[in-house]
């Protein structure tokens, strides 16, 4: 990438530390995305003060001790957060990952990506999902490694996603085709790859839909209907997603298609619509697991 000829990511020298990346690197890589300070629609918010000290994993409450690098914003909301570390830290897994995620969910930020930069690899990583969504180092950086990350991080990203082919909220196309907020509706067979414990009351599913289109939904329920979840579980799998949800990071997923399940259940579209993610998005809440 032609913002970065003039560094050989392989040699970096000794006094290359974290401030450096975040000078030399992430910011000229935010402003090439199409971000600035100065922009109030696409803009960087450096080192934004978070009020509340802590953030809750279940029951394990975390002490927030810094602020995140970088809180980027688009469309005058928050998309997601950059966090740089030394070239010497990790930022695949371990304590700096868990740092970012907290941030990526503290209540004054709420962002489904985060990401992190050592100076010589770049990872981008979904709040849902163990593994990165992508990851390269910057000395071997080829043109699908720099399109994958405009593909994930660029403006448009979030207020058109569709045009990478991003699945259309079924939340959001129900009130588009009229269906009524209170409509109480039945979902058979909906094969789901993840589950969240968002806090110590709520869980959340997707499930991809077919509605002519094919659409991504929301599902969240409460813990009352926990056992109910449970019990359409396969037998096979129950500890598994039982063990997952009690533990940090509070998620199941699943690793290839034998392990995901089907659900059915009843549900009704939510109150509010989300605007913080890759595009707005109407969760449902499960009623009943059938």
């Amino acid at each position: 990438m032609g913002i970065f000829d003039g560094i050989n990511f392989g040699a970096l020298p000794v006094e290359f530390k974290e401030d450096s990346v975040r000078e030399e690197v992430i910011t000229p890589l935010l402003k090439c995305l199409g971000y600035s300070s100065f922009d109030t629609e696409n803009r960087i918010i450096r080192s934004p003060r978070l009020e509340h000290p802590f953030v809750h994993f279940g029951t394990r409450r975390m002490k927030i001790d810094l602020i995140p690098d970088y809180l980027i914003q688009v469309n005058k909301v928050n998309a997601f957060i950059v966090e740089a570390k030394s070239p010497l830290e990790s930022i695949l897994t371990g304590k700096n990952v868990e740092q970012a995620y907290s941030y990526a969910i503290h209540s004054k930020v709420q962002v489904r990506r985060f990401v992190l930069c050592n100076g010589r690899e770049i990872s981008i990583f979904d709040v849902d999902k163990i593994e990165p969504l992508l990851y390269f180092k910057l000395e071997i950086a080829n043109e699908k490694n720099w399109g994958d990350l405009f593909e994930l991080l660029s403006p448009v990203a979030f207020t058109n996603p569709h045009i990478f082919n991003y699945k259309l909220d079924y939340g959001i196309w129900c009130i588009e085709n009229g269906i009524e907020q209170d409509l109480l509706q039945c979902f058979y067979n909906c094969y789901i790859t993840n589950v969240v414990k968002l806090d110590e009351n709520t869980f959340t599913f997707m499930s991809a839909l077919q509605r002519g289109v094919e659409l991504l939904a929301s599902f969240d329920f409460d813990i009352s209907l926990l056992q109910g979840f449970m019990q359409q579980i396969p037998g096979f799998l129950k500890e598994t997603v039982q063990n997952s949800l009690s533990m940090y990071p509070f998620k199941y997923s699943a690793e290839d298609s034998g392990e995901s399940f089907s659900l059915n259940f009843e549900a009704v579209l939510s109150e509010y619509v989300i605007p913080n993610s890759m595009e707005h998005y109407l969760p449902l809440k499960v009623k009943r697991f059938l």
